[in-house]
């Protein structure tokens, strides 16, 4: 190819273009966040969405198509975000220790990015009302978070650290319902500063709850955990 070929004048012309667009789409998906925060999904137009992003009031038509496809990457964005930090947090812990940790991090994350998490909630609750076709999409994200949640207690138990008498699925639903739970109290308050200290209580509660007696886990430990990350207290049985 020489050194004057179309083909090499191009490429960073298309190059150019797909960062555009992918900064233009991470702008519209950030104002349809700060708009559904604030307004709910019936607030949140895919005109006023493309306006507050600083586009055009066609573009988010263009391309999202609907507003049900734009509110469905809406969903998709922030539980992708969730899970790339759930890996990376939890990174190398197992068993109990992972499950506390992925108890912090969806609690700090409620604490850390208010914005999304309102707009989350409103995408839930409207999906039960204004827009039951999101419906089927909730239900998944609630089943990828319930998934994650019990695959750390399965973990647990093959490790040895849990009573044979634990419902793991009884204790997924109630480590998933304290924690939306909480979080939501806080949302509506308007103060989430304490949802860290939250995440510590609620991941005692159960973990020091599930333990089997006699577990080198369910001693109580004292300074850093792995990493540098604070470790949860447990009570001796």
């Amino acid at each position: 190819m020489t050194a004057g070929s179309g083909t090499e004048k191009t490429a960073p012309i298309i190059g150019s273009k797909e960062r555009r667009r992918k900064e233009s789409d991470r702008r519209m998906l950030r104002a349809a966040v700060a708009l559904i925060g604030k307004h709910g999904t019936a607030g949140a137009s895919l005109a006023d969405i493309g306006i507050a992003a600083g586009y055009s009031r066609g573009l988010p038509v263009q391309r999202f198509g609907t507003k049900l496809s734009l509110l469905e990457t809406v969903i998709d964005t922030i539980q992708d975000r969730f899970m790339r930090q759930v890996e990376r947090r939890i990174d190398g812990r197992t068993g109990c220790e992972a499950l506390a940790e992925r108890i912090r991090i969806q609690m700090e994350a409620v604490r850390d990015m208010p914005d999304s998490a309102i707009a989350l909630y409103h995408l839930i609750v409207d999906s039960t009302g204004t827009v039951p076709e999101l419906k089927p999409r909730i239900a998944e994200l609630h089943a990828v978070y319930r998934d994650n949640l019990r695959a750390y207690l399965m973990q647990a138990r093959k490790m040895g650290e849990l009573r044979k008498d634990v419902d793991i699925e009884q204790n997924v639903r109630a480590i998933s319902g304290a924690i939306s739970g909480i979080c939501i109290q806080a949302l509506v308050s308007g103060d989430t500063r304490k949802l860290g200290e939250d995440a510590e209580f609620v991941a005692d509660l159960f973990i020091d709850r599930m333990m089997e007696p006699g577990s080198a886990k369910a001693k109580p430990k004292a300074g850093r955990g792995v990493r540098g990350k604070a470790t949860p207290q447990r009570a001796a049985r």
